[in-house]
């Protein structure tokens, strides 16, 4: 998602996120099996997850370095007012209607609450345009037209680094997910179908950051390698490591604590 924002501007990136978050909900408050529920955490967690990231590009965008960890951390103040008012919320929608609204109030509440970031944006964008101050949102509209399909699917895939994001993607998948099949596949991690997951998901693996640092096959690579030069970003993604480390073991820490 920051790749789209980067490639063709914040607000379509947004919009794009507040879609998919929106027919997230919608298809929770619609689902009539547990199916049609998990196929709607699809789309709630790509916008959710797509909407965290670019609020944290638009402080990157609209603060400085001194203030930029104190306005970072604006987004997640809201917890502080939810942790005790959640409760009574979902009581009142229970009580008055059913739980397909607790749900489907998010689809209309997510829309009007995005609209007066979206007209910022969009009425800076216009003013940015007047001034002369904008740069072209994508390097897509340099060179030829794009009036040929071929020439337009060669520079999307350039700009976008599809191919990296298809290594990276296939290379975690398939390492990940035979994790969680080791319990019913036959063998267990013996199975010839664990093994090959896995060493094809670290031969992709491997081949993902040649890829990137091909400028012939990655001119615009997903994760740029020079990077990993940098001390403030490695420090940075040591941080949100422990991190998310520490938010996702939090819970079980809790229910561990709580039966013992």
């Amino acid at each position: 998602m920051a790749k789209i924002a980067d490639v063709f501007g914040r607000l379509e990136a947004f919009t794009i996120c507040i879609i998919l978050y929106v027919l997230g909900y919608i298809q929770q408050s619609a689902s009539k099996n547990v199916q049609t529920f998990a196929a709607a955490q699809i789309f709630y967690s790509a916008g959710s997850t797509g909407v965290q990231i670019l609020q944290q590009i638009f402080i990157a965008d609209t603060s400085d370095m001194p203030n930029r960890a104190l306005f970072s951390s604006l987004p997640d103040t809201p917890f502080l007012v939810t942790t005790w008012i959640g409760s009574i919320i979902a009581d009142g929608i229970i009580s008055t209607t059913t739980w397909r609204w607790g749900y489907g109030i998010w689809a209309i509440i997510l829309p009007v609450a995005f609209l007066p970031l979206a007209l910022t944006l969009l009425l800076n964008s216009r003013r940015a345009k007047r001034m002369g101050l904008q740069q072209p949102k994508s390097r897509l509209a340099k060179g030829k037209p794009l009036t040929v399909a071929t020439t337009f699917v060669t520079s999307l895939w350039n700009e976008l680094d599809i191919g990296g994001i298809i290594l990276l993607s296939a290379s975690f998948a398939l390492i990940l997910i035979p994790l969680t099949l080791t319990k019913s596949a036959p063998g267990g991690w013996q199975s010839p179908t664990i093994i090959a997951l896995i060493v094809v998901g670290g031969v992709l693996l491997i081949l993902f950051p040649l890829w990137e640092s091909s400028k012939k096959l990655a001119p615009h690579p997903l994760i740029p390698l020079e990077l990993l030069k940098s001390r403030t970003f490695c420090a940075g993604c040591g941080i949100a490591f422990f991190y998310f480390s520490k938010s996702r073991q939090h819970p079980n820490i809790s229910s561990l604590s709580s039966l013992v």
